[in-house]
């Protein structure tokens, strides 16, 4: 669906009593409480969000989307498919147990096995994983791939302790994570609080004390009484502010607003392994039935611009030649009596609740606009965790359409397109397409591997964040949507 809607609003407030006696605590709420610890097995971006700030990896993206080292210090290309990686000395988990490579190695070996993470499909182009010595960990690709360096920051590249890869030891871990990152789990109550605490002996501070000694995650599923919590100091930062809020946070007193450039976009995932949508025309109708300029303008306040090609403007790929589909519902009714289903079709859209500022009204507003053309789209929202499962399963129904926001792992198309429809991505087994000896899967796998950049841009297939910040917490808004709390400062701190 080209809709580039998706964006995140984050407002902080200036602190209540409390919280300015303590100085160093700040409490986030987010629509939805996180789905699980273990990042191998969700890239929602609310729940990556916990993950950012309790793990590292190799290597990281910077504020400013430049890659950085992580907790490989250095590394050097042996030959075309062959990396070596220098480890950071000196580094503990949370537990007190040195990282080791042979932790390094078991997380990335999991990745490398279909099904035993949802982020497989992102480490396909990796052909092995070995021990050079205790400082170094070797990369093997299958052929040459540009992106190597890039996917050890990707989500699920997160280096854990290698007795919590295990079958039983990944079980253990999705309650009680165990990284190496900036914040240090305390505890999880569902649906009421995820509480970190600073990690002070985080190799990251580089000598100096931790702004925030403690983070408070708290779910709030519904906007007014986020809203609510906002307004009276309860929280200090809140994400997922419904357009029409925008205007009084932003002349709020202790309130503000700002935008950046996103790396995300909104779309459907969809079924079509059967009639009425294996049938490419009905899918078309589908597009032409929808009219997004009407719905940025009247759910988003303008904030979103239409996509298409399914790649945001920042990434790698992204053909601005591509145009979004026009809104021409006469269109979709030629489609649609071309196919054989000139009394209509029958589709279900499907959203975890919290997945992005006003879903629900979205797939209403969707749902209405396809009835005009005998498109008869039922809606059904969920809870997170049954939308993850929904998502990691590969369990779409037919002519089901499932509401996503994803973003490019590697700011590259090979992190979104190809992430998502791979054979063993989430998208993957809905769609002819993507199985290997058809067209489109044989010019993504040629792509991936394709060391000029000017071949690399392929002509296949966008967003905005809005971010507030207040004098009592700061930090630079980024476009990948990431809440890092070890950026962020206190005033008078």
């Amino acid at each position: 669906m080209p809709v580039a809607l998706a964006f995140l609003v984050v407002v902080l407030v200036l602190p209540s009593a409390a919280l300015a006696q303590s100085g160093a605590q700040i409490t986030i709420s987010q629509p939805a409480e996180a789905t699980t610890m273990d990042p191998g097995r969700s890239t929602q971006v609310l729940t990556v969000n916990n993950f950012i700030n309790l793990y590292d990896t190799l290597t990281r993206w910077d504020n400013a989307l430049k890659l950085q080292p992580g907790l490989a210090t250095s590394w050097k290309q042996v030959n075309d498919t062959t990396w070596d990686f220098t480890l950071r000395q000196g580094v503990k988990f949370h537990d007190g147990t040195p990282m080791t490579v042979e932790d390094v190695k078991a997380t990335l070996d999991r990745n490398l096995v279909p099904g035993k993470t949802v982020v497989n499909a992102g480490f396909t182009t990796i052909d092995s994983v070995s021990i050079v010595n205790p400082s170094t960990i070797r990369i093997v690709s299958k052929k040459p791939d540009p992106l190597l360096l890039v996917r050890v920051a990707q989500m699920g590249a997160q280096i854990l302790p290698a007795r919590l890869t295990t079958d039983d030891g990944v079980k253990e871990l999705a309650r009680r994570p165990v990284g190496t990152g900036a914040y240090k789990f305390v505890e999880w109550v569902k649906d009421e609080r995820l509480v970190m605490e600073a990690n002070k002996d985080w190799w990251g501070w580089e000598g100096k004390k931790p702004a925030i000694d403690r983070v408070i995650w708290k779910p709030i599923p519904d906007d007014f009484p986020r809203l609510v919590a906002l307004e009276k100091g309860d929280v200090d930062i809140i994400t997922n502010v419904p357009p029409d809020r925008s205007q009084g946070i932003a002349e709020g007193r202790n309130t503000r607003l700002l935008t950046v450039p996103s790396t995300r976009i909104v779309n459907f995932g969809m079924n079509s392994t059967q009639p009425p949508l294996s049938d490419k025309r009905v899918r078309q109708a589908l597009q032409y039935a929808v009219d997004v300029n009407a719905i940025i303008k009247n759910i988003y306040a303008g904030q979103g611009k239409p996509v298409a090609g399914g790649v945001a403007d920042v990434d790698f790929g992204h053909n601005p030649a591509i145009k979004p589909y026009p809104y021409d519902p006469a269109k979709a009714k030629q489609l649609l009596a071309e196919a054989g289903f000139a009394t209509g079709v029958d589709v279900t859209l499907y959203a975890g609740t919290g997945t992005m500022v006003n879903d629900r009204a979205l797939l209403e507003v969707i749902a209405n606009m396809w009835s005009k053309v005998g498109i008869r789209g039922k809606v059904e929202m969920m809870e997170m965790g049954a939308r993850a499962r929904m998502l990691n399963d590969r369990a779409v129904p037919p002519n089901g359409l499932l509401l996503g926001n994803p973003q490019s792992t590697l700011l590259d198309a090979d992190g979104s397109l190809w992430r998502i429809w791979h054979p063993n991505g989430f998208n993957g087994k809905y769609w002819i397409g993507s199985q290997p000896g058809q067209r489109f899967h044989d010019l993504m796998e040629e792509a991936r591997y394709t060391l000029d950049p000017k071949k690399r841009k392929l002509d296949l297939f966008q967003e905005l964040v809005v971010y507030g910040t207040s004098k009592r917490v700061s930090f630079k808004p980024r476009a990948d949507y990431r809440l890092i709390v070890a950026e962020m400062a206190l005033a008078g701190r």
